[in-house]
């Protein structure tokens, strides 16, 4: 019994020592081992450390692009310029500088090798005449604007300019000429050298200018021969044709022998056919080849005022014909008509409104003088007759007159 009581005492306080075991504190955590703070110099620098090696694999990475795409130098420097941006006080932004430098001559390089390439074709087709094309081929230089800050897009622009220039100049060139044909066409050579000298000096050293300056002088020399001329023509006397009784200043003839169809009267030329066939008053020489005759003239009767300009044989007749010019004249009034014959060419003008009476033709004979034509019951009155012979030079006083066997033509 006794050693029963003990177990279970010792039980007890086995159970005891456990639950104060239970009830105390846990052990405390192992210490930790701490390193100290870093200094702001120290994180500085472990920053930059970082920015650095960020710098070095983007300029490593530059640099491999370039050796293996070296065409894209645009792209390059694009971001070769960021890089040294960022970079900014680093030893990178100096190496990425050197980089730089390098692809800006490369682009320098190929803008230059592409310019020498279009202004070749350029020069080709100003060559050929042909400047429209030239400025077609000039648009395909820098459609990307990759050369806008090179020296090659300076010269495409001076290109652009010379081409421009050239264009300009055809167009000045053929509007100038054209007009000035036309005002030696009308015989105002000084007209036409005036507008010829209008062609702008900017123009120097052009073909164009070249051949504008050469048909100055070929104009200027034909002017000034004219104007010699002329003053040799002024120098010519105008010849007063004397209207007396007997008409002796004309040829007049009638194909009736015995009619009288040529009169004086108060001064004037009245012609009168009454007869059944043609009547002709003449004024000049068969001989003349260049002149001008004036007078007045008046319809009495008839339809229209008929001139024979010229006169000769045609072939197969022995009759002296004339070349015919006609025109349309009121009755009873005056009309005051040059009738000229120059360089192979008649015309007829109304001197008091310089209209012309009849188309300028070519006679068929080329030389001889003048003739008022009748045919039967027509009548015309002349006065104040004048002429002027230029070829052949006038050297013998105007023939007498006198009948002769002559037809109208």
């Amino acid at each position: 019994m006794v050693l029963q009581r003990y177990s279970v005492s010792a039980l007890g306080i086995l159970l005891v020592l456990l639950l104060l075991v239970g009830c105390s504190e846990p052990a405390p955590p192992p210490p930790v081992e701490t390193k100290p703070a870093l200094t702001p110099e120290e994180v500085a620098r472990r920053m930059l450390e970082i920015r650095l090696q960020k710098y070095k694999e983007r300029y490593d990475a530059l640099s491999n692009a370039i050796r293996t795409h070296p065409d894209q130098f645009e792209e390059w420097i694009e971001h070769l310029e960021s890089l040294i941006y960022s970079a900014e006080g680093t030893a990178y932004a100096v190496k990425a500088q050197k980089l730089l430098d390098q692809q800006i001559q490369v682009r320098e390089e190929a803008g230059k090798q592409h310019f020498d390439e279009i202004a070749g074709r350029v020069e080709s087709l100003i060559g050929d005449g042909d400047p429209l094309a030239a400025e077609r081929v000039l648009e395909e230089f820098d459609p990307d604007g990759t050369f806008e800050v090179t020296a090659a897009h300076q010269l495409w622009v001076q290109l652009c300019e010379q081409v421009a220039l050239r264009q300009k100049a055809e167009v000045d060139f053929d509007r100038i000429t054209r007009r000035a044909r036309a005002y030696r066409r009308q015989e105002e050579l000084a007209s036409a050298i005036g507008l010829l000298e209008s062609y702008s000096d900017e123009y120097k050293g052009m073909k164009e200018y070249e051949e504008i300056r050469t048909t100055i002088a070929d104009y200027l020399a034909e002017y000034e021969a004219a104007r010699s001329a002329l003053v040799a023509e002024q120098a010519i006397e105008w010849i007063d044709l004397t209207i007396d009784a007997y008409l002796s200043s004309f040829r007049a003839s009638a194909a009736d022998p015995d009619a009288e169809v040529w009169t004086e009267e108060d001064g004037e030329v009245v012609g009168t056919n009454s007869s059944s066939g043609p009547a002709q008053l003449e004024i000049g020489d068969d001989a003349w080849e260049e002149y001008i005759v004036e007078m007045e003239i008046q319809l009495v009767s008839g339809d229209a005022v008929n001139l024979g300009i010229t006169a000769g044989m045609r072939p197969g007749t022995a009759v002296k014909n004339y070349d015919v010019h006609s025109f349309d004249a009121e009755d009873e009034e005056w009309t005051r008509l040059r009738i000229q014959l120059r360089e192979g060419l008649v015309s007829i003008t109304d001197l008091d409104s310089l209209d012309s009476l009849d188309e300028d033709t070519r006679p068929y004979f080329p030389m001889g003088g003048v003739a008022i034509l009748l045919r039967p019951d027509e009548s015309v009155r002349l006065r104040n007759i004048r002429y002027k012979v230029f070829r052949p030079a006038e050297t013998e006083e105007p023939v007498d007159g006198g009948a002769e066997d002559e037809a109208e033509g």
